[in-house]
């Protein structure tokens, strides 16, 4: 079972970013095939200050839904933390900025469903057309299964964690190590390959998309301005 698991992981790893490639591709060949508005450039400060806060506060769905972006803040945010804390089974040595991660990322991982629990509530009964998908709804439910895992097996279930550590190294250098004996484990990470797997690959150049969205943003008001005279 360890090996098929270990197969399928390096294949699931080599098809992700195969597809994150394809997408960068489509998406450079879209943006440099654009046809820009001739006039005067927006204020590049002004554009990346504006574009951060659209990024790291998810403005723009602020302003459309508050109650789902507070759901949505929380969960990006937790979810950021676990990911950074689980680096401890990716990393040897590990950095001691991991190590000081570990508590607010231990912390995060309780928040991170009750946040998912949030967003499904809020999306199923608030103009559910408008806010949800079978495909994002899909990606919720398997990440609030994956953390739900997460939190059983450090509230419950304990795993043997340098075994885990043991396995994750094995097969970061092609030098397999025997799987956990737990289920939990095995169900854990079999869903996450499940989630990189239909994980939107849109999401890595979403900053950039935001940019660009900015940018036309603030281009247009002068563009109307000069077209007006």
């Amino acid at each position: 079972m360890g090996t098929i698991l270990i197969i399928a992981a390096y294949g699931v790893y080599a098809a992700f970013w195969l597809r994150v490639f394809l997408h960068a591709l489509a998406w450079w060949k879209t943006e440099t095939g654009r046809f820009s508005p001739v006039g005067p450039s927006p204020s590049t400060i002004k554009t990346w200050a504006l574009t951060l806060r659209d990024v790291v506060l998810l403005w723009r769905l602020l302003k459309v839904n508050p109650a789902l972006w507070l759901g949505e803040w929380v969960f990006h945010v937790s979810f950021l933390a676990v990911l950074l804390r689980h680096l401890r089974y990716f990393l040897e040595p590990v950095p001691s900025w991991v190590w000081w991660l570990q508590v607010p990322g231990l912390i995060a991982g309780y928040v991170l469903p009750l946040s998912l629990l949030y967003i499904l509530a809020v999306r199923l009964l608030s103009e559910r057309e408008k806010y949800s998908s079978p495909a994002n709804l899909f990606l919720l439910g398997l990440v609030l299964a994956i953390s739900s895992m997460g939190v059983m097996m450090h509230a419950f279930f304990r795993l043997d964690l340098a075994g885990v550590k043991l396995f994750v190294l094995g097969i970061l250098a092609m030098n397999p190590a025997p799987l956990p004996v737990s289920a939990l484990f095995l169900a854990h990470f079999v869903l996450v390959l499940v989630l990189v797997v239909f994980l939107p690959t849109h999401i890595l150049t979403a900053p950039l998309v935001m940019l660009e969205a900015r940018k036309r943003d603030l281009a247009l008001p002068m563009v109307m301005h000069e077209t007006d005279e």
